[in-house]
């Protein structure tokens, strides 16, 4: 990878925590007969390239468009994944060469059709593409190779919904996970109903460990490639920790709705990644995960993003917005109701994990305090559907946003129903009602539906919280809800390091917007406005539009000395040596009120656990 990071700054484990959206509800296709079969091989690892060859049959035209996707649903980054396609022919029944014409990045006009098309044509390894994580792309290397199914396969105009084999010829001494039903004695030859569940199964091959585990007679498979073996103790703790996420989440819908599970599990020293590049994709019945190695604590570092992914099970992949099923693969998604689907989930999965003893309490108010202070105190800059609705096009540093201030959204909505019910309903009420409506129907529905259907299943109004926190950038209410749930004021003093600054997400990295006087940032010339962008020196380089701002002074403990930072002053760019002063800080947080009790706790306690 281009940016390498020496010190750990483990606080950025959470930075891409990307969906993957819900398969379509398939509608009935006009070609009954069609059938597209795959093979997929790997001829020579270190060439780093996907052999696919493809036979669609029952094609009643004499012309027809491939088209492969410019996105691959979840990751919600534009990729245009046939740029990264070579070689491509196409020949007919009898080995016949078809006319074939490149429209564009995207898509290919095949003509001379009789009914039988042969495809042949190479896939690049295409981890590295700007704005986009490794999980949403493809990768071959020496003992693994993953790929997320949209970058392998296309689809001919008209054709998605007919039935898709594929074959994976895998390199001798290699093993295999992936989410798609195996073919019964076809070995390595996997069925799917139509295209969208062929590219909703990303698959893992290579030389890996591997754990499997039973829930409800259903079998849970995890596949794991780490620097180096994980150790026994990090198995068995791995395996109890993913079997207690599947049976906690899963307790709240009361189902689990497939036939087997797939966890596959990419483990990275974090000098050898892009910290942007860390995060999970889900599926239908899968999950991928490109998550830092940590020794000794595998389980402890991903049991919360394991929560998460799970949880998309149900929202978005079946519990979902018309927009985000049937899938354009040719336009990237635009809902304003992401806060629903990664919000939310992001909400339940720190709750449920809480709930259950995974997650500490103290770990959930300090999560509660640092988003009071981020956004609780002043207007939101965006309101977060207006994000949702631009997220295909937004830099990731952007796109964060969904992940830090959508799951205390969560957290408020769940407190206001809980506040007009006195307890009697929750947002768990309202996840089982979608789950009954939608999930377990294959209905859709729009972004206007979700508020009156949380109102319809909860006896709620919730149109005053929707319009001002929601769509709104009313600064979120942490103020007013916090006490109501048993916690009160204290005010703390910490020694840390800081930067003696506050500054602002800018496209080009962090914007300064106050400087303490006497502090570091003032010793090292920065003013008001000017845009820090990249920190430099020794074996460190990485740009800071990848670095959530409000990690400042959390980076700023973790820094090496020795470091400049590149910035910007009216466009000109200036460098200056990085310093970091330790400072006293008063803190005015939130903790719990040990002398509090009645229905604010006991709210408190049924949503968090403390």
């Amino acid at each position: 990878m281009s940016r390498h990071v020496s010190f750990l700054f483990a606080a950025m484990l959470w930075l891409v925590a990307a969906c993957s959206t819900p398969r379509s509800v398939t509608t009935t296709s006009t070609a009954t007969s069609a059938v597209a079969t795959y093979t997929v091989a790997i001829p020579n690892v270190a060439a780093e390239q996907f052999q696919v060859v493809a036979t669609i049959k029952g094609i009643t035209t004499d012309t027809t468009t491939y088209f492969f996707p410019i996105w691959g649903p979840g990751a919600y980054d534009l990729v245009y994944f046939g740029k990264y396609v070579r070689n491509f022919t196409a020949t007919g029944a009898n080995g016949e060469p078809l006319k074939v014409r490149q429209m564009d990045s995207s898509s290919f006009l095949i003509s001379g059709i009789n009914g039988v098309v042969n495809l042949r044509y190479e896939v690049k390894d295409i981890e590295n593409v700007p704005n986009s994580a490794w999980f949403g792309l493809s990768d071959i290397e020496p003992n693994l190779a993953f790929a997320n199914t949209p970058a392998l396969f296309g689809y001919a105009a008209g054709y998605k919904e007919i039935p898709h084999t594929v074959t994976y010829a895998r390199p001798q001494g290699w093993d295999i996970t992936l989410g798609l039903d195996p073919i019964a004695g076809q070995p390595d030859s996997y069925a799917a109903r139509d295209y969208d569940e062929l590219v909703d199964a990303p698959v893992h091959m290579g030389k890996f460990q591997r754990l499997e585990f039973m829930v409800d007679g259903k079998p849970h498979i995890i596949s794991i490639n780490a620097p180096e073996p994980l150790s026994k103790l990090d198995m068995q703790s791995l395996r109890d920790t993913a079997q207690r996420v599947v049976r906690i989440v899963s307790n709240l819908f009361g189902e689990l709705p497939y036939k087997r599970y797939i966890f596959q599990v990419f483990l990275a020293d974090m000098d050898e990644a892009s910290v942007s590049a860390f995060g999970a994709l889900e599926h239908a019945n899968s999950s991928t995960y490109r998550m830092p190695f940590v020794k000794g604590a595998v389980a402890q570092s991903l049991a919360e993003v394991l929560a998460h992914e799970y949880w998309h099970l149900w929202s978005p992949k079946r519990i979902h917005v018309a927009e985000l099923g049937p899938f354009n693969y040719q336009r990237g998604p635009r809902t304003r109701s992401l806060w629903f689907a990664e919000g939310l989930t992001e909400y339940y999965a720190q709750a449920l994990l809480a709930r259950n003893g995974m997650v500490s309490p103290e770990k959930i108010i300090g999560d509660i305090n640092q988003a009071a202070e981020s956004f609780g105190v002043r207007r939101q800059r965006e309101a977060i559907t207006d994000l949702s609705l631009r997220v295909a096009e937004a830099p990731l540093f952007e796109i964060i946003g969904l992940y830090s201030k959508g799951p205390m959204i969560g957290f408020l909505l769940d407190a206001e129903i809980r506040l007009q019910t006195g307890n009697r309903k929750s947002l768990d009420d309202a996840m089982r009602f979608f789950n009954e409506k939608y999930g377990k129907t294959g209905m859709t529905f729009g972004d206007d539906d979700i508020i009156p259907a949380i109102e319809q299943a909860t006896g709620t109004k919730l149109s005053d919280f929707y319009s001002r926190y929601i769509a709104g950038r009313e600064p979120l209410p942490f103020a007013e809800y916090l006490p109501r749930l048993g916690f009160t004021p204290v005010t703390t003093y910490d020694t840390t390091a800081t930067f003696g600054a506050t500054f602002s997400a800018d496209e080009k990295g962090w914007m300064v917007e106050d400087i303490t006087p006497n502090g570091a940032a003032a010793a090292m010339g920065l003013q008001k406005g000017d845009i820090l962008t990249e920190v430099q020196g020794g074996d460190n380089q990485f740009s800071l539009t990848s670095i959530p701002p409000q990690f400042a002074d959390m980076l700023a403990s973790q820094l090496p000395p020795g470091l400049t930072v590149s910035f910007l002053r009216n466009g000109v760019g200036k460098q200056a040596e990085i310093l970091v002063k330790a400072a006293i800080v008063e803190q005015k947080q939130w903790g719990l009120d040990s002398n509090g009790g009645g229905l604010g706790a006991q709210i408190r306690r049924a949503m968090i656990g403390a």
